[in-house]
């Protein structure tokens, strides 16, 4: 059966990726990101190899938008706000490539080395990606419409999970995550998801898709109260994963939106997104009045009542995983790093015992994404990755000042994905094991990259008005030519 599936998957990869369509091989690698945790739980032992399917997929469709590119990556457009990034992007490749090298020999796996790598591979070239997918607003619309789909029915089927039903299919990998809380002790709901971890930052992701494509619909529409609806209900469904972080990130992404959408939109399109979020509340709680409160179930409020400890539990995560656990990490890498992978949340990778030991040492400092780093990479890696953050920032700062120049859907739209990716930095340097997932990777790299595509459509929209006003001017000029004939032919007799 799972030998059947992988040829289904990606042979339909294939037969898109052959007629050089990489905008559909994006959207077959949405698909096969969500696939792959179902097919992981019908493999016999479970395999963890499965969450590379979609990294798999997404190097395949990678190989023909470079193509498709002519062979250029367009690093001068991509970083045209802060062209000085492009002289620290070999220096980081080459680190990361000592530091796979350093990995391979202490620990001797390649399975570790290859997911250690990809962990700092992916993202970089995801950034890229979503370049070209930002310059391309249609397809990125799709894109978020696919995940949105199959964020739903993964939706439905945790939702019978919480009302009950048993199947393998809705069971965690492994032993799965058990959450105690004042005395009660329970397992999340995952769906089909692997773990309840991984179904909290999907449902969380899915809200804010929502919200965005909400708020960057060019009017007001039945949709648009819809998507306020539908991302109310992947918030509520978070609650039964009993993870609490993915409450918050919807909270911060929401700050964070509105924040920056309220000094670029005008006052009609204020009024429209606060008509609207307040018709899609409305319609929401009646929704939850009406249906969800007699059908929750009994543990629900145990839930709830976990959720509502956010605050205090992710403000003691922030402090404990700061500078100590970076200097804690420092001292057990002695500041040169264990190679990558050494953090990593290994499944059922299997390495040597001495070696299997050293690595859950670090287990503490190495929650944080911050102390990940500073284990892997050593000091050298916090400089130049901290260098290279330093410059995508700015390169964001600069780019939100040309979203005047853009369309208010499409401004609004990268608005929310680049609101969507600084929250999820955030919660990056407090809990980074869900981050390790290269699903969650791409996405964050791609609505990252997207942003950076700002200038390319800014000049492309300048590129069109001048096209526009030169046509303009032609059609004035023949009418005027033929005004000037009308009369020449009036005068002679």
């Amino acid at each position: 059966m799972t030998s059947l599936l992988l040829v289904l998957m990606f042979g339909g990869l294939a037969l898109v990726l052959l007629d050089g369509n990489w905008r559909g091989g994006l959207l077959v690698t949405v698909v096969i990101g969500f696939l792959q945790d179902p097919l992981r739980k019908i493999t016999p032992g479970q395999p963890s190899l499965m969450v590379g399917l979609v990294l798999i997929a997404f190097v395949l469709t990678l190989i023909v938008m470079y193509e498709k590119a002519n062979g250029t990556t367009s690093l001068r457009a991509m970083f045209w706000t802060v062209p000085q990034i492009q002289e620290w992007i070999p220096i980081y490749f080459l680190l990361i490539g000592v530091q796979s090298l350093n990995s391979l020999m202490r620990f001797g796996n390649l399975q570790l080395m290859g997911f250690g790598a990809a962990f700092y591979i992916a993202p970089a070239i995801g950034l890229w990606a979503g370049y070209l997918v930002g310059s391309d607003p249609k397809t990125l619309k799709k894109i978020i419409k696919i995940y949105l789909v199959m964020a739903s029915v993964y939706a439905v089927s945790a939702w019978l999970s919480f009302r009950g039903m048993s199947n393998p299919l809705l069971s965690e990998v492994g032993e799965g995550i058990k959450i105690t809380f004042e005395g009660f002790s329970a397992q999340g709901i995952s769906g089909l998801w692997r773990t309840s971890e991984i179904a909290a930052w999907h449902f969380a992701a899915a809200a804010c898709f929502s919200i965005t494509l909400a708020v960057s619909a060019d009017k007001k529409s039945a949709n648009q109260l819809g998507l306020i609806v539908l991302a109310a209900a992947f918030t509520y469904l978070t609650i039964p994963t009993g993870r609490r972080k993915a409450v918050v990130l919807v909270l911060v992404f929401t700050a964070i939106y509105l924040l920056l959408f309220s000094r670029k939109a005008s006052a009609a399109s204020r009024e429209r997104v606060i008509s609207s979020v307040l018709g899609g509340a409305a319609m929401a709680y009646g929704g939850y009045a009406l249906f969800m409160i007699s059908s929750k179930g009994d543990s629900f409020d145990l839930y709830l009542n976990r959720a509502a400890t956010a605050k205090d539990a992710i403000f003691e995560r922030f402090q404990g995983q700061g500078i100590g656990a970076l200097q804690r990490a420092l001292e057990v890498s002695q500041g040169l790093g264990l190679g990558v992978g050494a953090g990593a949340n290994l499944g059922n990778i299997k390495i040597d015992v001495y070696q299997r030991n050293s690595i859950q040492g670090l287990s503490y400092s190495v929650e944080g994404g911050g102390g990940r780093i500073a284990a892997e990479l050593g000091l050298p890696g916090l400089i130049i990755g901290g260098i290279i953050v330093v410059m995508i920032l700015l390169s964001i700062r600069r780019n939100f000042k040309l979203l005047p120049w853009l369309e208010p859907e499409v401004s609004f739209l990268l608005l929310g994905l680049v609101s969507f990716s600084m929250a999820n930095v955030l919660f990056f340097f407090s809990a980074a094991q869900v981050y390790s997932d290269p699903f969650i990777l791409i996405l964050l790299s791609l609505g990252f990259g997207a942003f950076l595509a700002i200038p390319t459509l800014v000049a492309r929209q300048q590129a069109q008005w001048q096209l526009l006003e030169q046509q303009r001017l032609q059609v004035l000029e023949q009418q005027r030519l033929q005004r000037l004939t009308q009369s020449s032919s009036e005068i002679v007799p």
